[in-house]
């Protein structure tokens, strides 16, 4: 259990970081040079892995959401959580449901209460 927790943690401090970059607009190397060091390996990868494909995770985002969403429609909470997912998927080889599961999990604690819905619903079509 304590893992379990410890994991969550980091994912937190990921998505947390990332919603800092995406309300301050930071480029790559903004992004890079803020990094924290006493970040986990798996943090730096995943952040690193945003920092290069910021703009090609973004557009994705925007041509699998519902029409009836704008990306800046969407809370910059719930783009950190979804661009976090995206990221640690990506470069930690992280089982989809887990990645998923933990990022409901973010938005039921730090977004609004029907968010996790959206962010579930967006990261299913995202991370086939």
């Amino acid at each position: 259990m304590e893992n379990n927790k410890q994991q969550w943690k980091k994912r937190v401090d990921i998505f947390r970081y990332i919603y800092t970059c995406l309300s301050n607009n930071y480029s790559y190397e903004q992004i890079i040079d803020n990094m924290n060091d006493k970040m986990s390996k798996e943090g730096h990868d995943a952040i690193k892995y945003f920092g290069q494909n910021s703009d090609n995770i973004v557009e994705q985002i925007k041509d699998l959401i519902d029409k009836t969403w704008t990306w800046d429609r969407i809370k910059t909470i719930d783009k950190a959580i979804i661009i976090e997912a995206i990221c640690e998927y990506k470069t930690n080889q992280i089982d989809k449901r887990v990645v998923i599961d933990q990022a409901i999990i973010n938005a039921k604690n730090y977004s609004d209460k029907q968010s996790y819905k959206f962010i579930n619903a967006t990261l299913d079509k995202i991370l086939k």
